[in-house]
C-alpha cells in the first residue's frame, strides 16, 4: 500500500499547529496529498459555505485564512495541498468525508471531553477512532521532529501484523519495537487462589503467559518488513503501555483495533481509549484494510 493522501483535521490555532506540522512533514516525506480539513460547527447547506454574505460564509473564509497562515508558518509550501471547509458536527462530518475520500491516514489532536454530550459519546478523536474509517494518528506531543522510535503494541490476538506493517511503511526512518503486556487479571488470580492454586502454580501460569508472549513477538519480528526489536511488559496492559510511552526516546505508540468491531461495540474502557487519554507520546490507531474500507 502506498500512502497517497494524508488528511489533517484542524480546528483552532495555535492548538492545531502541531497537527498541521506533523501531517505536513509526513505528506512531504511520502510525496502524498496533504488534505487540510476544518469543520465549522454550524448547520448549513453546502453552497452557503461559499457565500461571503452569510455568517457561515464569513466563518469559512476566516478558517481558510487561519489555515493559510498556519501553512505559511511551516516554511516552503507542499505542492500537493488542498483545503476543505465543512459544516456540521465535527466528528460526523469527518467520518463522512473519510468514507467518501478514503485517506490513507488522518492526523488530528487529542481532544478533551467538554460537557455532558462529549462525556457520553466521547471526544472527536475518540469517535473517529471508534468509527474505524481510516488509520488515525492522534498528536499528543508538541514538536515536528521526525519520529525516531515507535512502539507497536499487541495483545497476542489483535491485528498487530497489519499495524506493524503500516507503522514501518509510514515511518521508514524510525526504530520499531513490538511490545506485549502480560498480566494475570485480578479476577482470574482471585479465582485461582480461591480454588486452591498455590503461589508456585500461579507463578508457573505467569511464566507460561510470558513464554506465549515471547513466541508471538518472535513471529511478529520474523514477519516484519524490516528488523525490529521486541519486549514483554508486565502488569495491566493499559498501565504498562502508558508507562512505556514515558520513556523520552519513544515518540509514538501504534495499536491495532483488537477483534473485529470490538472498539465500536465496547470502546469505553478499552486499552486504546486509555492510551488516547494517558499516553505521553503520539498514538497511531491502525486498521486492517478490510475494516477501514
Amino acid at each position: 500500500m502506498t500512502i497517497k493522501t494524508i488528511l489533517a483535521a484542524v480546528d483552532r490555532f495555535p492548538v492545531s499547529d502541531d497537527v498541521l506540522a506533523r501531517a505536513h512533514a509526513l505528506a512531504r516525506a511520502h510525496d502524498a496529498l496533504l488534505h487540510v480539513v476544518h469543520v465549522v460547527e454550524m448547520t448549513a447547506e453546502p453552497d452557503e459555505l461559499e457565500q461571503p454574505d452569510t455568517v457561515i460564509g464569513q466563518a469559512a473564509l476566516a478558517a481558510r485564512d487561519r489555515i493559510g497562515a498556519a501553512l505559511a508558518r511551516l516554511g516552503p509550501p507542499h505542492p500537493c495541498t488542498e483545503v476543505t471547509i465543512l459544516a456540521g458536527s465535527p466528528a460526523l462530518a469527518l467520518i463522512d468525508l473519510c468514507r467518501a475520500a478514503a485517506p490513507d491516514l488522518v492526523v488530528m489532536r487529542a481532544h478533551q471531553r467538554d460537557g455532558l454530550c462529549e462525556a457520553i459519546l466521547g471526544s472527536v478523536s475518540d469517535r473517529m477512532v471508534a468509527a474505524a474509517v481510516a488509520p488515525v494518528l492522534v498528536v499528543r506531543r508538541a514538536g515536528g521532529d521526525p519520529y525516531a522510535q515507535a512502539l507497536v503494541a499487541t495483545n497476542g490476538e489483535d491485528g498487530a501484523g497489519q499495524a506493524l506493517a503500516f507503522t514501518a511503511q509510514l515511518l521508514p526512518g524510525a526504530d520499531i519495537r513490538a511490545v506485549q503486556a502480560v498480566q494475570i487479571t485480578p479476577q482470574l488470580k482471585e479465582a485461582m487462589l480461591r480454588s486452591g492454586t498455590d503461589r508456585a502454580a500461579l507463578e508457573a501460569h505467569r511464566a507460561g503467559l510470558i513464554r506465549a508472549a515471547r513466541s508471538h513477538l518472535a513471529e511478529l519480528a520474523a514477519g516484519a518488513p524490516r528488523r525490529i526489536k521486541v519486549s514483554v511488559l508486565r502488569g495491566d496492559p493499559a498501565t504498562a503501555l502508558a508507562r512505556a510511552t514515558r520513556i523520552a526516546s519513544v515518540d509514538l505508540i501504534a495499536v491495532g483495533p483488537g477483534r473485529a468491531g470490538l472498539i465500536r461495540r465496547a470502546f469505553t474502557g478499552s486499552v486504546t481509549r486509555r492510551l488516547l487519554r494517558d499516553a505521553a507520546c503520539d498514538v497511531l490507531v491502525c486498521y486492517p484494510a478490510a475494516e477501514a474500507s
